[in-house]
């Protein structure tokens, strides 16, 4: 009873450090920033720069609070009455547009009430005030030339900006000025072409493309002529070496012919002979060494020759089997087998 009051005295205070510890921890973390909350921050700070008639800094975060935030309509009607301001003309209808269609789907609000009629107002508005270029791409190919569409892969690009690969054969509007238009596609070398348009222009860049048609791949061909004359080299030194073995094999014959006559008995020979036995020796290990060497040779060359095939006839024997040639040692000394 003593021990286990001692330890819920021991252990109670630091169970309340740990508690005490935990809220202060939760006290102190701060809380995560929502883009609701991030997006108004935004939009102050645009509103207080639009106020002092400064809307080149404004744009900016007004686009910026709209992005994180699309729920936040008065970003987007601050970005379209700033852009305006400032003779962004192209722009601010953009901004008037997606205001339009932004409306369509927002929650009924009171706040937002006649803001869809001012933004179908201010897109007609700027409208004869805003250029706009159609840009044709044609794609050669070996199968042809066609008219690149949104599912081709071109790429457009608008003073190095990229609008996609969506936008070909679209109007793209733009303030009045002059342009450098870039098309690309994979397999394909770039083109450039430079625009000039003025307000209310609506021209058609027509562009080509020619599509670099991938190299057919290297299909190794074996040379059959020189496969045969190496045939014929092998099987030639071993049809020598089948010659020499013969001639060394009639040399042995001889030796041993000399000492059955002088010698028959074996014993007790004459001193002379010596030379005769040691060429009879020699002349047989040379027989020993040619005899397989003729043989594989010519069996090995004559395999390459018939092999060989021909290089107008490769397809067809490609269906055939391969005809081979088998020289091996065999129990009683070589044994050559094929099949052709």
């Amino acid at each position: 009873m003593y021990l286990s009051t001692v330890s819920t005295l021991r252990f109670r205070p630091l169970a309340a450090s740990f508690v005490l510890g935990l809220a202060v921890l939760h006290a102190s973390a701060p809380a995560s920033a929502s883009p609701e909350s991030d997006a108004k921050d935004l939009f102050a700070r645009g509103r207080d720069l639009r106020n002092a008639n400064d809307c080149g800094s404004a744009a900016p975060l007004f686009r910026k609070a709209w992005q994180v935030y699309p729920q936040g309509l008065g970003s987007l009607r601050n970005l379209a009455e700033c852009e305006e301001q400032l003779g962004h003309f192209a722009s601010a209808r953009r901004a008037w547009l997606d205001l339009k269609r932004a409306l369509i789907t927002a929650p009924s609000d009171a706040k937002y009430e006649g803001w869809d009629k001012d933004a179908e107002e201010a897109a007609a508005r700027l409208k004869p005030k805003v250029a706009a270029f159609v840009v044709d791409v044609y794609v050669k190919s070996p199968e042809g030339e066609a008219l690149a569409n949104e599912n081709t892969g071109v790429e457009i690009f608008v003073n190095g900006e990229s609008v996609g690969t969506t936008l070909v054969g679209t109007p793209l509007e733009r303030d009045p000025g002059t342009y450098r238009v870039r098309a690309q596609l994979a397999d394909a070398q770039p083109v450039e072409q430079t625009v000039n348009v003025s307000a209310g222009d609506n021209p058609h860049v027509t562009m080509r493309l020619t599509v670099t048609p991938k190299p057919a791949p290297v299909v190794a061909t074996e040379d059959h002529s020189t496969r045969r004359t190496v045939g014929w080299i092998v099987a030639g030194v071993g049809a020598a070496a089948l010659v020499g073995s013969g001639v060394t094999f009639l040399v042995r014959q001889g030796a041993l012919s000399d000492v059955d006559e002088r010698c028959s008995a074996r014993r007790n020979c004459p001193e002379d002979l010596r030379s005769t036995v040691d060429t009879g020796k020699t002349m047989s290990t040379l027989t020993s060494i040619l005899l397989p060497v003729g043989v594989v040779g010519v069996g090995a060359g004559l395999a390459l020759v018939f092999t060989s095939g021909s290089s107008t006839s490769s397809s067809a024997a490609a269906e055939k089997p391969a005809r081979t040639v088998r020289v091996a040692p065999g129990l009683g000394g070589l044994s050559v087998s094929g099949s052709f």
